[in-house]
């Protein structure tokens, strides 16, 4: 046996034994103090809220920063200011993680620069440098001349500037109701005419940036369809979770994310075949697809002895409510205290909720259930360990409901009551 035949075997039972096949080492630079010295660092789709762990947080020490990842296949990672996140807007850096080195540089209120010598590094690099020239820099062009304080005035209409800044040094209390509301109304007439707030030369610049834009997805597409690489799967992956989230978008069209599906079974499921991010892709297509109408899917969930059991098993023959719901997620929680009363009613005619709560721990669960008073069990999804959110679709939102027919069809996947009362009623033969 030569020595070529031998590496190869002890690489092949390296990987059956589940042992790291990568390793990527990351060097990070903090150009600003302004977001502490906390940075985390784990794969991407993680939600803090559910699973954090120590591994995740780095700390900086003078500004720099080293970490290193371990991992059985290539996979997207994020980075980012623990501190920035905690806000809500924050400006994450994605690298594939892979046998190289990562170099990351963060800033204040800008994207994390991200430089990787790897191959997938690579080439998302050459797609980066032709977008900045045809897209990114001429937009910065305008967003600086309509940004510009000192020019606002020749963009943007007079009681609109004038409103947004009484809006932000005003003291509500001290000044008259009346006053307050009509404010308010200018800026939000403005919000929602967005065209009425520009002059003519503010609106010809808004749709000379719109133009560029306009052109970025046909581009990505098809660069993706010339240049085959892992990123394009993670956006496969992202397009699909888009498109199951449509309704929280204004004004989203779904031709701009649909190409990718019909571009990843036309070209891309065979590319890197055993990697994990097909089952990923697979699994959120299904969820793209429980709509109402279709039939709901079957999982495992633990039930409240702590056994694994299929979610079939808690609502066949019954008209049921799936609500996923999470301690920490306020308007789950104003859905689900919402359906007690319509729970209560028809809880003796066939009708049932089966609640899934997704925590880190399950004291969380059990307060907020109790605050609440709902009437019914919850089961918990813990750690997001059975991926019941993904199953669901819900990605890493606090939670989504599902009502389901007896013959498992689902018959809608409204999270309002008033919606959810007729249909129960109907489901249950009652007039």
């Amino acid at each position: 046996m030569n020595k070529q035949t031998i590496t190869t075997a002890l690489l092949a039972l390296a990987a059956m034994a589940g042992q790291a096949q990568v390793k990527c080492h990351v060097e990070g630079t903090l150009e600003t103090d302004a977001w502490g010295d906390e940075v985390i660092i784990c794969e991407a789709g993680t939600d803090l809220r559910v699973v954090d762990e120590p591994r995740f947080h780095v700390k900086a020490k003078d500004g720099k920063f080293t970490y290193d990842i371990e991992t059985d296949f290539p996979r997207l990672y994020d980075v980012f200011f623990l501190k920035q996140y905690e806000t809500g807007r924050w400006f994450a850096g994605k690298f594939i993680a892979e046998n190289c080195n990562v170099n990351v540089t963060m800033y204040e209120n800008k994207r994390v620069r991200i430089v990787s010598n790897g191959e997938e590094g690579r080439k998302h690099a050459a797609k980066d440098s032709i977008e900045d020239v045809r897209f990114w820099n001429p937009v910065r062009e305008i967003d600086d001349q309509l940004e510009n304080p000192d020019r606002r005035a020749e963009f943007f209409m007079a009681d609109f500037i004038s409103a947004i800044n009484e809006a932000k040094t005003w003291n509500v209390d001290s000044l008259p109701q009346a006053y307050v509301d009509s404010v308010r109304q200018i800026i939000n007439h403005y919000m929602q005419n967005r065209n009425e707030m520009y002059t003519t030369k503010g609106w010809q610049l808004k749709q000379q940036r719109d133009s560029i834009t306009d052109g970025l997805r046909p581009f990505r597409l098809a660069y993706a369809k010339e240049h085959p690489m892992l990123w394009t799967l993670y956006d496969v992956l992202d397009a699909i979770q888009n498109l199951k989230h449509a309704d929280d978008y204004v004004n989203f069209d779904p031709s701009e994310w649909e190409p990718y599906l019909t571009l990843y079974h036309d070209k891309f499921i065979n590319l890197y075949p055993s990697h994990p991010i097909h089952d990923q892709i697979a699994t959120a297509e299904t969820a793209y697809r429980l709509q109402p109408g279709k039939p709901y899917i079957d999982y495992t969930v633990r039930n409240t002895d702590g056994q694994l059991v299929p979610i079939s098993s808690f609502i066949r023959g019954k008209v049921a409510l799936i609500d996923l719901w999470a301690s920490w997620c306020g308007p789950c929680r104003r859905h689900s205290k919402a359906m007690i009363p319509i729970y209560e009613k028809y809880k003796d005619k066939g009708f049932t909720v089966i609640a899934i709560a997704r925590e880190r721990n399950r004291q969380a669960m059990e307060n907020a259930a109790k605050k609440d008073g709902y009437p019914w069990p919850s089961l918990l999804e813990l750690n997001d360990e059975n991926q019941v959110w993904r199953k669901n679709g819900a990605g890493n939102a606090g939670g989504a409901m599902y009502l389901i027919d007896r013959d498992g069809t689902i018959l809608s996947t409204s999270t309002d009551a008033e919606e959810l009362e007729p249909l129960i009623r109907k489901a249950l033969n009652i007039e």
